[in-house]
């Protein structure tokens, strides 16, 4: 049978999907390169602010103290406890007049993987989005609170972020939710809560912090807007390759979009689940990666392109 009259099933659209979502998210677009940028940056940041709260905190529990006390504490035991590491800091500017509104010249920095973020994100979109490649390659989805940003109380959606926190090890704070705890952890004297220890800095080290929390949200920021853009184009994929009766059809617009499909190799595995879709495979399908096409005005030209056929042969 040739790819012609080969004709598109459940099966053969979903794989073919999901070598066009594969062909996104590997594409040079300006908002990839703002995603990967980011990433290098939001790296930056952490070591830069925690040098910066080093010295803060260093600053407020000089080193010989800490090491005195945790002598005491090995020769006296709990008594003595009273060191403990921390990767979350309430500094508060000195350099500044106290207002009415303590968040003038105070706040909370927070150097975990959950720390808290603002607007529409959830406090796990920093560890998703930093660890995006790790969660893909283990066949997760790290663009499941962008796809479910209206209705997150969904099973589909908790199920898979339940998944993803159980990689990241963020409900036992082990593995590498632990690891990274352990890369930013100073310590501090007096083990209650961090708000109840107030540890002063200056105005131009409280404003370093504050850029750093700032560039947090950024880098969450830019992997929503590549995922929305991505899920914006697979959401007219999708619509399309239902629309379509034949695999000729679904390869012609895969053509068009950059990704070349073997037709040969295609029609030979139709009769095996298409086997030439395995990620072993896809390596070889794409051929190249070029600037992204308005996808909407491609899948037009192909409709409009089917119709014009169909009316010449009947």
């Amino acid at each position: 049978m040739t790819t012609s009259k080969l004709r598109l099933n459940t099966d053969i659209r979903k794989k073919i999907g999901s070598l066009i979502l594969s062909h996104f998210e590997n594409e040079q677009t300006t908002e990839r390169e703002n995603f990967v940028s980011a990433k290098e940056d939001i790296t930056t940041a952490y070591n830069t602010a925690f040098k910066i709260a080093s010295n803060i905190v260093g600053r407020a529990y000089p080193k010989d103290d800490v090491a005195t006390l945790q002598k005491f504490k090995k020769k006296y035991g709990s008594a003595c406890d009273v060191v403990a590491k921390d990767s979350c800091f309430y500094f508060a500017n000195t350099e500044m007049e106290t207002t009415e509104n303590e968040k003038d010249n105070s706040e909370h920095f927070n150097f975990k993987l959950d720390a808290s973020l603002t607007g529409r994100f959830n406090d796990y979109d920093f560890a998703i989005a930093y660890f995006r490649d790790e969660l893909k390659n283990a066949g997760l989805n790290p663009e499941i609170n962008v796809q479910h940003q209206d209705n997150r109380s969904n099973p589909h959606h908790t199920q898979e972020l339940d998944k993803i926190k159980k990689f990241l090890s963020i409900n036992d704070e082990t593995g590498i939710y632990q690891s990274w705890k352990d890369k930013y952890s100073l310590d501090v004297i007096g083990t209650s809560y961090c708000r109840s220890r107030t540890i002063p800095c200056t105005a131009k080290e409280f404003d370093q912090m504050k850029a750093f929390k700032n560039a947090r949200q950024v880098f969450v920021q830019s992997h929503y807007t590549w995922a929305e853009m991505i899920q914006k184009d697979m959401r007219d994929i999708t619509l399309a390759l239902k629309d379509y009766k034949y695999v000729k059809d679904a390869i012609d617009l895969c053509g068009a979009l950059g990704l070349d499909i073997n037709e040969n190799e295609l029609q030979r595995t139709a009769g095996v689940s298409l086997t030439i879709y395995q990620p072993e495979n896809l390596a070889s399908l794409i051929k190249s990666r070029r600037a992204k096409q308005d996808n909407k005005a491609v899948i037009a030209q192909f409709k409009k392109a089917r119709q014009s056929t169909v009316a010449t042969v009947n």
